[in-house]
């Protein structure tokens, strides 16, 4: 399974499938909240794999922004996408972890960075 495939499948009941690659629906209308997007930040090889051209094998961060209308909610979905990464495969960590707000949305947004190891499976 791929990275991509791996978040959605570990959030995708927390938020009733709204788990977006890159971008948050876009139309008329904002997205329906809460929602959660994941975007590559970035991908190395292990340096046991370096050079070989599979990127299904680099390791690489993601960001998953984490949206809800309320502070509260968007704390609880937070805590729940953690222990939700928590047993992936590949494995990851959490990196960083920024909350804010958006006052063209009105919504509070968490914002985590997590490193999945999927070449040297150590966390």
């Amino acid at each position: 399974m791929t990275v991509p495939q791996t978040i959605f499948t570990a959030l995708r009941s927390l938020v009733a499938d709204r788990v977006y690659p890159a971008q948050f629906p876009q139309g008329d209308a904002l997205p329906i909240w809460p929602s959660i997007r994941y975007t590559l930040v970035s991908s190395d090889a292990a340096p046991s794999l370096c050079g070989s051209d599979n990127e299904d094998a680099d390791d690489c961060i993601y960001q998953l922004d984490i949206v809800a209308e309320s502070w509260d909610n968007m704390r609880t979905l937070k805590g729940q996408v953690v222990t939700a990464l928590q047993s992936t495969d590949p494995p990851c960590y959490r990196q960083s972890v920024i909350e804010t707000y958006d006052a063209d949305t009105r919504t509070h947004r968490a914002i985590l960075d997590y490193r999945f190891q999927q070449s040297s499976g150590v966390v």
